[in-house]
């Protein structure tokens, strides 16, 4: 049945930016739409088939696709809408049946008629996926026609076709925009963990420091006064605020695999004693008693293994179970075996149903949506210590019933040091580790450049000072080093932009000497660190800095 065009009222026009971001103007020809206007061509046998995008706001078509179409207006791939059908075909949002187009009362003076020789034309509105309608897909014939309810209905579930493949590009650009948001989230996350680890590293490492260096002036003074107890009281609370910090960082670096475990002889003992007394004020100050049962680790022998990371996880089960034990006790048992050692942490707390021990090791989720109110806690202590364990190859189980309490129990093989250095021989190499080498150091901030120099002076170093990156490159440049501790971010002059310097100069010859680098920073992320060693640094250390790392350092 032929129908006549309506008066036009434009519906609200459709953004050119977005029909251009969905490539469906002023873009390249595209098999899937082609072969929509070709199969259009075949079905209804007509000499012209188009799909045309209608644009009010820059008066013209745009032809997404054409076959058929006079040489002059298919390379110009567009005509302006006083050579349009299709805008009637938008501006109502339904078809238009039209038999000969020069006896239409609307459209016998449109000049598509002479100029694209459209004598008969059936078009069908295409739109977007929310229903708004962009333009048509057409049929022309340039002699009059009476299109059939069959020939409406087969361009129809063509026009059809042509919504589908607008579809999928509008899900793909979705789908972009969304991965192009949780990559701007991810990045933004990622600098402001940086730039936080950054500021609260920097004055730890005062801290730190300065304790490491008074504990070694005591034990030569061998004073027997509450002083030593208070200072390892001091650094286990800045050692548990570090860890604080860094359980905001492993969980993320863990699941990238950018996480790696250290391999060196350590203290079992020394490690098992300073994890409890880190937790046993907390427990006492809640009336809950704690127990350690230790076996075979009181005799000194050296493990073999990542000792920071099995702190962490020491820490975080007990941290855990103080937390939710108000009453009772907390029993902490240790087996230290030739090869392995394992940790049993069983509290009397308030306990977990079994769907919530599905939930216990996975990140940010706590027993209930109360409990980060009234007991605290980021929720990424238990995941950190699943995931720290299946790195270190190891085990971990728990059992829990609601108001019994819960029993974490690890396993890990960290097998005992052969012929390894004792601890009194470990503190002579510390105290010479540096002796008869000159070292510089480059800090703008006062209280870590006296704490660096001081360790190194401790450890046998002429050290040379430097509060800015031009006076580190002056020194650098006319005087002879053995290795050089430069800060990265300083505001004159940064530590990449002197390395690059000294390494150009290495390399053109005019500087004789190598010193080697090091890089001292709070910024410790992987693709950091990737970025100093380009720079040309030998070597990083992380602040807050030990006299053991800088010792680790030489015997690397």
């Amino acid at each position: 049945m032929n129908t006549s065009v309506a008066s036009r009222i434009d519906p609200k026009p459709v953004s050119d930016t977005l029909l251009a971001d969905l490539d469906l103007v002023d873009a390249e020809m595209e098999s899937a739409f082609d072969n929509l206007t070709s199969l259009t061509r075949t079905v209804l046998d007509v000499p012209v088939a188009l799909i045309s995008i209608v644009q009010p706001g820059l008066d013209r078509q745009y032809f997404k696709s054409h076959v058929g179409l006079p040489a002059y207006w298919a390379l110009a791939r567009q005509t302006p809408l006083s050579h349009s059908f299709c805008q009637h075909v938008r501006a109502k949002g339904g078809p238009l049946i039209v038999p000969d187009a020069r006896k239409h009362p609307m459209l016998k003076h449109n000049r598509a008629i002479e100029a694209l020789n459209v004598v008969a034309y059936l078009g069908m509105p295409i739109t977007l996926p929310d229903g708004t309608c962009v333009g048509a897909l057409c049929a022309n014939d340039d002699a009059p026609r009476d299109w059939t309810n069959e020939e409406q209905q087969k361009l129809h579930q063509l026009a059809l076709c042509v919504n589908e493949q607008i579809a999928l590009k509008f899900a793909l650009r979705t789908a972009e925009a969304a991965k192009t948001e949780a990559e701007d989230a991810a990045q933004a996350r990622e600098d402001f963990l940086a730039h936080m680890a950054h500021e609260i590293r920097t004055p730890l490492n005062g801290i730190i420091g300065s304790m490491d260096l008074l504990s070694d002036e005591l034990d030569k003074s061998d004073q027997s006064t509450l002083v030593p107890e208070l200072l390892r009281t001091m650094d286990s609370s800045t050692q548990g605020l570090l860890r604080t910090l860094n359980d905001s960082l492993d969980l993320s670096k863990i699941d990238a695999g950018k996480l790696d475990l250290e391999n060196r002889p350590f203290d079992l003992r020394a490690a098992v004693v300073d994890v409890i007394a880190l937790h046993r004020a907390s427990a006492e100050c809640k009336g809950v008693k704690l127990i350690v049962e230790a076996s075979d680790t009181e005799n000194g022998a050296l493990r073999l293994g990542d000792e920071y990371r099995l702190r962490q996880v020491l820490g975080n089960l007990l941290s855990n179970a103080v937390k939710f034990t108000d009453e009772g006790t907390i029993h902490v048992r240790l087996e230290a075996k030739p090869n392995t050692i394992s940790a049993t942490v069983t509290d009397s707390g308030c306990g977990m149903l079994p769907e919530q021990l599905t939930e216990v090791f996975s990140a940010y989720s706590q027993a209930d949506h109360s409990v980060a109110r009234r007991k605290g806690g980021t929720g990424l202590g238990l995941p950190i210590v699943k995931r720290l364990i299946a790195l270190m190859k190891g085990q971990i189980t728990v059992h829990s019933a609601p108001g019994k309490g819960s029993t974490f129990t690890t396993k890990v093989p960290m097998p005992v040091a052969k012929d390894l250095d004792t601890q009194d021989l470990q503190r002579a190499k510390i105290a010479t580790a540096f002796a008869g080498k000159r070292a510089l150091v480059a800090d703008d901030s006062p209280v870590n450049r006296m704490v660096l120099i001081r360790m190194l002076e401790s450890m046998g170093a002429e050290v040379v000072s430097a509060h800015n990156g031009k006076t580190a490159l002056s020194h650098a440049l006319s005087d002879t080093f053995d290795a050089l501790f430069v800060d990265i971010r300083m505001p004159d002059m940064t530590g990449d932009q002197i390395a690059r310097t000294l390494r150009s100069r290495e390399k053109s010859g005019s500087l004789t000497t190598a010193p080697k680098l090091v890089a001292v920073t709070a910024n410790v992320f992987p693709e950091h660190i990737a970025t100093y060693l380009d720079a040309g640094f030998d070597h990083c250390l992380a602040k807050p800095i030990r006299r053991a790392d800088l010792c680790a350092l030489t015997e690397r």
